[in-house]
């Protein structure tokens, strides 16, 4: 519409959680222990880039002991923003540890619950597409992500995975590899794309709590940095069972894990594009379950925003999660409470979307109603504009006393900007709501779903693209078998 004015970007609102003090000591922490107690790393090429860089390393045990002055000098060159970008510009966004804040949805699970049931069972190569066509028609979730189907070879689950996001998405991936292997893979599917503008995948890479970076991921995340690919580097520590039980020890202990993959990425490739990424778990003390509905998920999450902004690198939360197995109301005040402080703490990348289970189940449903869920998160992070024509004085004075502002042209020029109304939310007075079939909010998300997916996929790209892409997984999965 002529009058309807662009909206204005969401602006981070600074520390919600540690002071600056308190950054401070965690950091100090953090770096004592890489510097007395050391990482374990299992990749030799990573070994042989610490040693080469002045770290001390123990080539028997893997162990690697890092200087301050090896973790300042790797975030020099890390840069403060990057642009991500999709197969149609209208996807690209940039990347900055100044925000704006922007939903995900959830990566790489492999177990699904359908609509109505309670019983979740293995998803299938149909669910990755439903999943992957969901991700792509809802506005609030800026990256497309993959479920792993068990229908495929075990060893090319990701890169069926990297293939019908490239087919059925347009927005970038984000995904986590099995080992460098699967990133060549994806990037000869790149290389297959008409728009060879890049980087269109973000590779996801975690640390093993407490302070083990395995083969396999320390693979990926070398890969990833060779072929330019921007790097979320991660922690999951568990507090209680892979990390101090207090919430401090557990912030030391992540933020030196993650700061010792910052550090491998800049040694591979000066200036690399990096995601700082803490996805803090709880163990449940009463279950032995571990738990990602805990409040002080959300408080973790925000500190680990706080850690990361503090050094000039965007930072990533692991969202909305939840242990509920059901899109009922625990998930959704766990979700509000896991997922709100972290983005309002400037979380480039806010993630969990259409998890359940503790980030073991995905939901269709859920996914929808997360991203209603973001939709509301992103408008609070935006705040309130206050200038002298949202402040309103004159048309205060036109209208007067004893009047209404519906017909006034300041009402028509501002009110689809100031309020975003939820696609999920009802309402209607209750007889209304009675007549119009008195549907809860899981209800609407599944009659979302079901839209959705009723029409066939939009074809996105040639038959040759499409034809190369299949030729690619075909012969991964020759050299798996």
């Amino acid at each position: 519409m002529e009058n309807e004015p662009v909206p204005r970007q969401a602006m981070p609102r600074g520390s919600q959680v540690l002071t600056a003090d308190e950054v401070n000591s965690i950091r100090q922490a953090s770096q004592e222990v890489l510097e007395d107690v050391g990482i374990l790393i299992e990749h030799p090429r990573a070994l042989s880039l610490l040693r080469e860089a002045g770290a001390a390393v123990d080539l028997d045990s893997r162990r690697v002991k890092i200087p301050a002055s090896l973790v300042e000098k790797a975030l020099r060159t890390v840069p403060a923003s990057f642009l991500v970008t999709g197969q149609q510009p209208s996807k690209d966004f940039v990347l900055s540890h100044q925000g704006p804040p922007r939903g995900r949805p959830v990566i790489s699970l492999d177990w699904i619950v359908d609509y109505g049931t309670k019983r979740r069972r293995e998803v299938i190569r149909q669910d990755l597409e439903a999943w992957v066509r969901v991700i792509d028609a809802l506005p609030n979730l800026a990256l497309a992500s993959a479920v792993y189907p068990w229908d495929v070879p075990l060893g090319t689950r990701d890169v069926w995975a990297a293939e019908a996001m490239l087919r059925l998405s347009t927005k970038p991936m984000l995904m986590a590899p099995y080992s460098g292997r699967t990133v060549e893979w994806v990037i000869r599917m790149l290389k297959a794309l008409p728009d060879q503008r890049a980087p269109k995948m973000i590779v996801f890479s975690s640390c093993n709590s407490p302070l083990i970076y395995s083969q396999s991921q320390m693979d990926g995340l070398l890969a990833a940095a060779d072929h330019d690919l921007p790097v979320m580097v991660n922690s999951s520590a568990v507090t209680g069972a892979t990390a101090p039980v207090t919430l401090a020890g557990t912030l030391v202990v992540m933020n030196a894990e993650i700061l010792a993959g910052i550090v491998v990425t800049q040694l591979a490739k000066p200036g690399a594009a990096v995601i700082y990424a803490g996805h803090p778990v709880v163990l449940d003390m009463h279950t032995s379950i571990a738990s990602m509905g805990y409040t002080e998920i959300g408080l973790l999450a925000a500190a680990l925003v706080d850690l990361g902004r503090s050094y000039g690198i965007p930072a990533a939360s692991n969202g909305l999660t939840t242990d509920s197995h059901a899109c009922d109301e625990q998930a959704a005040l766990e979700k509000l409470l896991t997922g709100y402080l972290a983005a309002a703490s400037g979380a480039a990348l806010n993630g969990g979307a259409g998890s359940l289970a503790a980030v073991g189940t995905a939901s269709l449903e859920q996914l929808v109603i997360d991203d209603d869920i973001y939709e509301r998160i992103l408008r609070l992070a935006q705040g309130i504009e206050i200038n002298p024509d949202t402040l309103g004085l004159e048309v205060i004075a036109a209208v007067g006393p004893n009047c209404h502002f519906l017909a006034e042209p300041h009402t028509l020029k501002y009110m689809r900007r100031e309020f975003q109304p939820s696609r999920l939310a009802v309402r209607l007075n209750a007889e209304a709501w009675v007549e119009a079939g008195a549907k809860d909010a899981a209800e609407l998300a599944a009659e979302r779903v079901k839209a959705i997916l009723r029409c066939p996929p939009e074809p996105r790209l040639e038959a040759r693209v499409l034809s190369e892409l299949r030729h690619i997984v075909e012969l991964a999965e020759g050299q798996n078998t």
